[in-house]
């Protein structure tokens, strides 16, 4: 016999107990002539029987209302378990995405940053690299123009000098000048411009 069993007949032989104890009260009351003596006894009694029929007739017939019940909100109380569960993980997983593309926002701004960084170091490479070839350049240009224009003052400085002597030997020496000194003013001549040219 299983457990249900047992409650059931149980159950049985208190409610024919109750009911045996309810009809031998009337033959007690009509006994006994004075109620004073035993009726507290009898009060007490009834109060524990009516409690007790109260009790079996609530396990009777509240006991499946009462389950279907507790086995409602059970389920209620479950649905609502998985929901707020199902709702968690739907959290935990954007939570983790959120994560995750913060993760690789930081990774790309480390590279994007790396390589702006090598960027602006070869292209100020590359300005300097730049700037010295442009300067060297300009130094060369600059180092020619000064030749340049140094060998020009001096040929023209040598042109002068020629003038100038010549006018001065012309003015001052054309009679104590010889045809010897002539022949050598003249190989003097050739050879400082045979030097400029040169």
């Amino acid at each position: 016999m299983g457990k249900s069993g047992t409650i059931k007949t149980t159950c049985k032989i208190l409610f024919v107990c109750i009911l045996l104890l309810h009809l031998t009260a009337f033959a007690v009351l009509a006994e006994e002539g004075s109620a004073g003596e035993w009726r507290p006894v009898y009060d007490t009694i009834m109060l524990y029987v009516n409690f007790l029929i109260l009790v079996y007739l609530l396990y009777r017939y509240g006991r499946q209302p009462f389950l279907q019940f507790l086995q409602t909100q059970k389920l209620q109380v479950s649905e609502s378990i998985h929901k707020v569960e199902g709702r968690k993980e739907k959290l935990l997983e954007q939570i983790n995405e959120t994560q995750s593309q913060m993760q690789e926002s930081s990774e790309r701004y480390e590279k994007l940053k790396q390589r702006i960084i090598e960027e602006g170091e070869r292209t100020r490479q590359q300005i300097i690299d730049d700037a010295r070839q442009q300067s060297k350049t300009m130094l060369e240009r600059e180092k020619k123009n000064a030749s340049r224009r140094l060998a020009d003052a001096r040929k023209n400085f040598m042109v002068e000098l020629v003038d100038t002597a010549e006018n001065l030997a012309r003015n001052r020496l054309p009679e104590e000048i010889t045809e010897n000194d002539q022949d050598k003013l003249i190989d003097f001549y050739v050879a400082s411009v045979n030097r400029m040219s040169g």
